[in-house]
């Protein structure tokens, strides 16, 4: 999956179907920069709770 594909879910309730097995639900976050702002959490990456995965990660998503 591309980078835009998963924008449109920011903020949303959704699951996540990762290629590693993980299957993921809840908020989708996306961390543009390093900074307190974001807890300092990993950059360019997207969240779901503390899970964290980049968008070549995603087989499939899911709207809830």
């Amino acid at each position: 999956m591309i980078l835009t594909d998963l924008f449109e879910y920011i903020g949303k309730r959704i699951r996540v179907y990762l290629n590693d097995g993980r299957v993921l639900e809840g908020v989708l976050e996306y961390i543009p920069t390093y900074s307190e702002m974001y807890q300092f959490r990993r950059v360019k990456h997207f969240y779901i709770g503390e899970e964290s995965f980049r968008c070549h990660h995603v087989e499939k998503v899911e709207e809830i």
